[in-house]
């Protein structure tokens, strides 16, 4: 699950993540109900839900290949591989 929700920690009526979540995976259908991540798999890591959050409930967590990617730049941009030096 690409974002975490602490529901103990997150605030009552706050609908700051949902709001602010540019591909609307955030969704809290009412105030008294913690917020839900609907579609984790359209998620952009963007982070503006964890920026957002006034109470740090909210976590961005990034998967192992995202952090430990190997691929060349220029493979990511479509660009032809540079040679080395």
């Amino acid at each position: 699950m690409p974002i975490l929700i602490d529901e103990k920690t997150c605030l009552a009526g706050c609908t700051i993540c949902d709001f602010f979540c540019p591909g609307d995976i955030i969704w809290r259908e009412s105030r008294e109900k913690a917020p839900e991540v609907k579609y984790p798999d359209e998620c952009w890591y963007c982070g503006a839900c964890e920026d957002h959050c006034p109470v740090d409930a909210v976590k961005v967590v990034f998967p192992p290949e995202m952090l430990d990617c190997q691929t060349p730049v220029e493979t990511l941009m479509g660009l032809p591989a540079r040679r080395p030096a």
